[in-house]
């Protein structure tokens, strides 16, 4: 029986995943609607299993509340999920990073942070992904760099994120951690 997975967002990434996992799992997909509100969550498959969030960038913290509020409204059991969330939330970057679209870079890392918080607490197995500056086109050789480590500022591309994400649900790789993603030219 396939395992059903839910992927949370709209946004290259998330097209990117989809594609590579339509063949191995069942697919439902959140990409529209307001993704704070717990209605958006309503009537989720009983068989969801994993779950992998897109939600940004701003709001973050408030879909994860709404998520796990509409999860455990109906009784379902996770066995994991990944979020993708950003570089710069434990002042780890070296460097300058760019936070396209952010008015306010200080509460959008909070609302990173708390959103991953939430996620924690749920005491299930996950998975937080911290890119780097998001670009289009891959430039080099993707690495990750785990939590506590400097992570210098550069560039990685949606496939490495995607494939990071893909390899996270595929093997369970990288379980009950945070990590940093970017490429080398």
């Amino acid at each position: 029986m396939m395992k059903t997975i839910l992927l949370i967002g709209n946004n290259p990434v998330e097209k990117l995943v989809a594609k590579r996992l339509q063949d191995q799992f069942k697919l439902i997909e959140i990409t529209s609607g307001d993704l704070t509100e717990e209605k958006a969550y309503a009537d989720l498959p009983k068989d969801l299993t994993k779950m992998v969030s897109f939600v940004g960038p701003m709001d973050a913290d408030l879909a994860m509340e709404s998520f796990f509020a509409a999860v455990r409204q109906q009784s379902i059991k996770l066995d994991q999920v990944v979020m993708i969330s950003t570089a710069g939330i434990d002042n780890e970057v070296v460097g300058q990073l760019d936070y396209p679209g952010i008015a306010d870079v200080t509460e959008y890392l909070r609302e990173q942070r708390y959103a991953i918080k939430i996620i924690d607490e749920e005491e299930i197995l996950y998975t937080i992904f911290r890119p780097v500056n998001v670009i289009n086109k891959k430039l080099g050789t993707p690495f990750a760099i785990n939590e506590g480590e400097k992570v210098p500022a550069g560039n990685v591309s949606h496939e490495t994120i995607a494939d990071f994400v893909v390899q996270a649900i595929q093997t369970s790789k990288y379980q009950n951690q945070s990590i940093a993603l970017l490429e080398t030219k």
